[in-house]
């Protein structure tokens, strides 16, 4: 028997509580890379990757939730859905090339920059071009036997991921979106998706998760730890196409779905709990949450500005270096933070995938408002 409408909460915690965790990784992937290298920063880097596979499962578990009833109208769906999507790349995009062509130099002075800059999605705002497919996707996937569905589509996305590294290339269209743009692509993720959606309806049919779950807990934060040093152990540098676990390639490693589902059920379980703590918390799990695509679209500007403030911090080696990482991560959040709220204040919220919402203390509106969207 499924959980009514009316006993369903508005709010899931354990999906706050996963997304903010995310939110926190994605600004540590940027600045890990600020002090000189060291394994610890290139280790950091590595596990932190697990924030955009959590954003592409809390989709699903979003959408799954919110639809569980009837399949949405397309026309309505998409134009919704496409508005917090593509309308902040429309948006952000031309930003971030200007950002890169005359401060950062991350954009180089040439149209093949320009053509380069947009054929990877502008910068970190590929992410913003990989939703949308998700929400096409969710629009024919089936709506029975869920979690045989999402056992095949991780399969196919761990297949995916394995050929990309040594399977054989044919020259042209297909290596390049294999090897160069494999992370803007579904399939690459499907697997995340299609566990999301499968979570989703699972928090339909029994709830949201209450109370205590010692062995469960135990079992996730055994998992998460053993899978956290496979993936860490196992490189691909002998691999013919090893070079392409670096960088973005880094989100798409075979072993990748063990973590992020380890850590994502031990959060999921134990998130609510830990948030309950304190109401400080609490508080700030909600305002990172529903500030967490502000803070993913602003957060690299932000970082730059506070990382060429305090550089004297980052550039010696440990352990000074850390301080400064700690510094850069923490001021970085807490800038990014601050300006998703006061630019969702404006009539650039939209731009932020917000809905203009007035100003008010973060903790008073964080405990009373918000609701559970994809």
């Amino acid at each position: 028997m499924s959980v009514s409408a009316q006993a369903r909460p508005s709010r899931l915690e354990a999906a706050d509580a996963l997304r903010a965790l995310a939110t926190v990784l994605v600004i540590v992937i940027h600045t890990s890379h600020w002090p000189p290298s060291a394994v610890l920063f290139s280790d950091l880097d590595l596990l932190s990757r697990l924030a955009v596979p959590a954003f592409m499962m809390l989709t699903g578990v979003l959408l799954s939730y919110q639809y569980s009833r009837q399949r949405p109208d397309p026309r309505a769906f998409l134009t919704r859905r496409f508005s917090r999507s593509l309308l902040p790349w429309l948006a952000w995009a031309p930003v971030y090339l200007l950002t890169g062509w005359l401060l950062t130099g991350d954009v180089s002075h040439s149209a093949d920059g320009l053509r380069t800059f947009f054929t990877y999605g502008a910068g970190h705002l590929w992410f913003l071009l990989l939703i949308p497919q998700m929400y096409l996707l969710y629009l024919v996937w089936p709506r029975t036997h869920l979690w045989l569905w999402a056992a095949v589509a991780l399969a196919v996305q761990t297949g995916l991921a394995v050929y990309r590294l040594y399977g054989p290339m044919p020259i042209g269209i297909l290596s390049q979106l294999t090897l160069w743009h494999g992370f803007q692509l579904l399939p690459f993720w499907v697997g995340y998706f299609a566990i999301g959606l499968a979570a989703g309806r699972a928090l339909v049919t029994r709830g949201a998760p209450h109370g205590s779950h010692p062995r469960a807990l135990a079992a996730a934060a055994l998992a998460t730890a053993a899978s956290g040093v496979l993936l860490i152990a196992v490189g691909y540098a002998s691999a013919p196409h090893g070079s392409f676990q670096q960088g973005t390639g880094g989100f798409l490693l075979p072993q990748e779905p063990l973590f992020v589902v380890s850590v994502a059920t031990l959060v999921l379980l134990g998130g609510p709990a830990v948030v309950r703590t304190s109401r400080g918390l609490g508080a700030i799990t909600n305002l990172l949450s529903e500030n967490s695509l502000g803070i993913y679209i602003l957060h690299p500007i932000l970082i730059y500005a506070i990382g060429r403030l305090i550089g004297g911090l980052l550039s010696p080696g440990l352990p000074i270096s850390l301080v400064g990482f700690l510094v850069l991560t923490v001021g970085g959040l807490a800038a990014a933070t601050v300006v998703s709220v006061l630019l969702s204040a404006t009539p650039l919220g939209p731009t932020l995938g917000v809905r203009r919402r007035p100003l008010a203390i973060p903790w008073v509106r964080a405990a009373s408002s918000g609701s559970v969207t994809g």
